[in-house]
């Protein structure tokens, strides 16, 4: 590889051909934005298709910006892709030795959850992976090391455009460039049609292509019934093809691939994989056993590893999927199939977008195994198969639009507020920062003028106080934006444990988990699940009757979080609920977190009672230690009586249960055992015995070191 003419001095040229020695030669897109300057400086919106080449980009930045002293960002949608750059920079940078630095190696770290977690120690990092989410909420905090950064790539930019999430990225970013104006972006996205807005907003050079490693054929599947999809899926995989089908429903993608399995024989290869998908819940595992998955948001986080691992190993040849894949993981496949390009969006049946579809598509062609991917809509009837090829494959792209709104409006306010803007020309500098006043210059001096109604709304709910000229954040204000929590979801914890402890004290009855779940679940951030009979079984879980019908519409997902840490399994939640391993682990993933930040609002409304010598401080203290103890629960989905067991690693809620019932109910007791004892316990054996042993024995060891 030659790097000279590029502005690097000898040393850096050197460290680069070492780094990059397995890159023969540069991409179109790459040559590009080398040519314009990338390595030089300035800021950057790359548009090229997937698999063109746009990350590595972002390391030659990083590892000149890192050679010269400085610190990055690689910024990221998803945690699976967090982990997943993470493991790649490791392994890219190991090798590179830097004579300036202390240890002389290039450190990688990664962030992506505990958002109100102390982040000291990322500073130590030379390059630090963070999901968006962990970017926004340390631009609340703005720990002095983020000043330092000199280099931020933003993976997936159009994320901006997304309906949940998109606020949040694009106020992180608005606020990060008041307060380190000097640093680098670097946006990168598969496809962006209105690139030169995302180029303004950043004040960016934009490099556009549509080069890609693998030629895409884009075509029209005329298909009238599923067999003739199925016996395309099938040829496919019989000259060596692996295939993505898309399909517009959780429940049709597993139908889909059942259809698909009936054809395939059993593959001895795959037994592996089956039982690590195996959780007794449907026939995954025997689908998994010729060849075929489905993937969507009923597999628990273990099995959806399992699965795109053996994907991408090639052992698994189909995967039926739902939309949302399509903006997740990497799975290039040689074939990708829209069975369904409809979703019903609640009202009725809608398309896609031109936009998604593209991205679907761009999943098609393996680099190293195919000359070149196809990509096919799939048509029942010939004047469909004319519509979709004029509105699909002859349309443009949707043009990517910020998706603030007041609701977000309001809590990124806050959060800029928190910040340390705390005039309003300040929050008016922010809002002039955001993609959303790039893209209505017009509507950005309406929103201006709102400003005030903006705040006098946040200092009736109580999140800040107006004075004069100046806002400031009160304690509560301050504190729901660094629990990352939205301002609608503050509100209601605040709210609801005042009635609570109301509850408790003038009807002396004593509040349950289950209430205190049902309020939990009420927060926006946690995902809804729908329980047939909600309100019977909720009725049956709780004394107070007018709380179960004020959560009414968050009574499924209570339910099944209640089953969770009372150690239901996942066969039998399935069984009496309908909920998956995948819907309970995102709710209650979600409801961990929801059940600290709730306790850090009980404690401060402890404290604000105390000085106020209400006498609702002890109903206080008493939820704030519930909620820190529930959430433990939640997070390992136990009984309170098994937590000091599932502190050992390896032991997890089903282990935990088998060894308190043999009698070893506390780590102690486990450390003291004989391991020929514990091996006896069924599913343990002696390999296992032995490892839970040392574990306890580690344990207990630093316990006492500690005291």
């Amino acid at each position: 590889m030659d790097f000279a003419g590029m502005g690097l001095t000898e040393e850096e040229e050197r460290i680069f051909n070492t780094v990059f020695a397995d890159i023969a030669e540069f991409f179109p897109p790459q040559k590009e934005a080398l040519k314009a300057g990338i390595l030089k400086g300035g800021n950057f919106v790359i548009s090229s298709p997937t698999a063109s080449g746009k990350t590595l980009l972002a390391e030659l930045v990083m590892l000149k910006s890192v050679l010269n002293g400085g610190k990055c960002l690689y910024v990221v949608p998803l945690n699976a892709l967090a982990y997943e750059k993470f493991s790649n920079f490791k392994r890219r940078f190991s090798s590179v030795r830097v004579s300036a630095k202390e240890k002389g190696e290039i450190k990688v770290g990664i962030s992506t959850g505990d958002y109100e977690s102390p982040s000291r120690y990322l500073a130590n990092y030379d390059i630090i992976v963070l999901t968006l989410e962990k970017f926004d909420a340390l631009t609340r905090v703005i720990p002095a090391w983020l000043r330092s950064i000199s280099t931020v790539v933003v993976d997936e930019i159009h994320e901006v455009g997304d309906s949940k999430r998109g606020a949040r990225l694009e106020g992180a970013i608005a606020r990060f460039r008041i307060f380190n104006p000097k640093a680098r972006i670097i946006a990168l996205s598969a496809t962006i049609p209105n690139a030169e807005e995302f180029g303004a907003w950043l004040s960016a050079t934009v490099i556009r292509s549509d080069w890609r490693p693998v030629p895409l054929r884009e075509e029209v599947l005329l298909a009238r019934n599923d067999e003739e999809i199925v016996r395309r899926v099938l040829k496919e995989v019989a000259a060596g093809g692996q295939v993505l089908v898309f399909v517009n429903t959780k429940r049709g993608a597993a139908a889909f691939a059942r259809k698909i399995a009936e054809r395939m024989n059993v593959c001895e290869e795959l037994e592996e994989v089956a039982e690590r998908v195996d959780l007794g819940i449907d026939d995954l595992a025997e689908i998994v056993r010729r060849g075929v998955a489905y993937h969507n948001s009923w597999l628990h986080p273990e099995q959806r590893r399992a699965i795109e691992d053996a994907f991408r190993s090639r052992k698994l040849k189909v995967i039926c999927c739902t939309p949302t894949l399509a903006m997740g993981v990497s799975l290039p496949a040689k074939v990708v199939i829209i069975r369904n390009y409809r979703f019903f969006s609640g009202f009725s049946a809608e398309k896609m977008p031109v936009f998604w579809v593209k991205q679907v598509f761009g999943r098609a062609g393996r680099p190293e195994h195919d000359d070149f991917g196809i990509g096919l809509i799939v048509a029942r009837s010939k004047k469909e198969r004319e519509e979709i090829e004029e509105f699909y494959l002859r349309g443009s792209p949707e043009r990517i639009a910020s998706s603030f709104s007041t609701g977000e409006m309001k809590e990124q306010i806050l959060a800029t507020i928190v910040s340390g803007a705390e005039q309003e020309d300040a929050i008016e500098a922010f809002l002039k920062r955001t993609f959303f006043a790039v893209q209505h210059k017009e509507e950005i001096e309406c929103l201006l003028r709102e400003i005030d109604e903006i705040l006098w709304e946040l200092e009736a709910d109580g999140f800040v106080e107006i004075e004069h000229e100046s806002v400031r954040a009160t304690p509560f204000g301050k504190l729901a934006s660094l629990l990352y929590l939205s301002v609608e979801s503050a509100k209601v914890l605040r709210d609801g444990l005042r009635e609570l402890s109301e509850f408790e004290r003038f009807e002396e009855r004593k509040i349950s988990d289950f209430d205190i779940l049902m309020l939990l679940c009420s927060c926006e951030e946690v995902p809804s699940l729908n329980v047939k009979g909600a309100i019977s079984i909720a009725l049956n879980l709780s004394e107070n009757t007018e709380w179960v019908y004020r959560c009414s519409h968050a009574l499924g997902t209570a339910i099944v979080s209640h089953a969770w840490i009372e150690e239901m399994s996942y066969a039998e939640m399935k069984k009496r609920f309908g909920a998956y391993p995948g819907e309970i682990y995102a709710a209650v993933s979600t409801l961990e977190w929801i059940s600290y930040a709730a306790s850090r609002i009980a404690h401060y409304l402890y404290k604000e009672s105390v000085e106020e010598k209400s006498w609702a401080s002890p109903h206080f203290k008493v939820f704030a230690e519930r909620l820190l103890l529930l959430k433990d629960r939640i997070k390992h989905g136990v009984r309170t009586e098994l937590l000091a067991l599932t502190a050992l690693r390896g032991v997890g809620r089903s282990l935990a249960r088998k060894l308190y019932t043999a009698g070893f109910r506390s780590v102690a007791a486990v450390a003291n055992a004989d391991a020929k004892r514990l091996a006896e316990i069924p599913q343990i054996g002696e390999k296992r015995a032995r490892k839970i042993k040392e574990a306890a024995e580690k344990f207990v060891r630093g316990a006492d070191a500690s005291e």
